[in-house]
């Protein structure tokens, strides 16, 4: 079911998409580390008490600013562009131009080229979050020297966001294999994702608006239970779980539809 020749062409074809998202989210997450300081997050803790913003910086250790700033806002929504685009330019866009009928004029079979491309974006976000975790480690190193804290409890954070970006990119990939238009695969596959973050943010940003978060996928990445350390597996679980489902799915629904051929 798995093709090289495939995975090397979408690997070339996607190359520099995906080394500009990996450079910018990593350069980011280390620029927020160079930063930190406990003196200047109370300071801004301060200036924006009793204003919507207030939540986001209930807490000044350094892990704590980190799940609440990096993992809830930077790191969500630049690995989410990242996904929309390339899931729709795996499979709907090229069946969109004529290019997958093309394809699929040779021996290849449906279920390699979606089982192929499924297996690209999903490693290429595991190396994309495996650097981003070597990059975060080394910034703290770096610009924090001895500050103490819990290695595992990070290694988490990253963990879970990438577990929360496995099952975000297996909806857009999802409606990509459902679709014939791109226009159609990313008014979900990129509109669900979106509507998942910005009530997750909402939901943090004004405590009466809470309840929102339990329509959300995100608010199974909890980075507030991965710091507790507890109460986090079973939600990561589920990510995972749906994440495996829907890539599944994605290959069963493009092997069985119409094609425009």
């Amino acid at each position: 079911m798995f093709s090289k020749t495939i995975y090397k062409h979408t690997l070339k074809a996607n190359f520099r998409l995906w080394l500009i998202f990996t450079l910018i989210i990593s350069v980011l997450n280390a620029l927020i580390i160079a930063v930190f300081d406990p003196s200047t997050i109370d300071s801004m803790s301060e200036m924006v008490q009793g204003t919507p913003l207030e939540n986001l910086l209930q807490t000044t250790t350094f892990l704590g600013m980190l799940a609440q700033t990096f993992y809830s806002i930077h790191g969500v929504i630049l690995p989410l562009v990242f996904i929309v685009m390339t899931a729709n330019s795996l499979i709907a866009s090229q069946v969109d131009r004529g290019s997958m009928a093309y394809l699929l004029s040779t021996p290849t079979k449906r279920n390699t080229v979606v089982f192929t491309q499924a297996i690209y974006l999903i490693s290429a976000l595991i190396v994309m979050f495996t650097i981003l975790t070597g990059v975060g480690v080394a910034a703290i190193k770096f610009f924090q020297g001895d500050m103490e804290y819990n290695l595992n409890e990070y290694v988490m954070l990253n963990v879970g966001l990438f577990l929360l970006m496995f099952a975000t990119s297996s909806i857009s990939f999802f409606f990509s294999c459902l679709f014939n238009l791109s226009k159609n695969s990313l008014a979900l596959g990129a509109g669900i994702p979106l509507a998942f973050f910005f009530l997750q943010l909402m939901s943090t940003l004004d405590s009466s608006l809470e309840n929102l978060k339990y329509v959300t996928l995100n608010a199974l990445f909890d980075s507030t239970a991965i710091l507790a350390g507890e109460g986090y597996v079973l939600k990561l679980l589920i990510l995972a779980v749906v994440g495996v489902i829907l890539y599944m799915a994605s290959v069963k629904v493009f092997k069985e539809k119409d094609l425009p051929l």
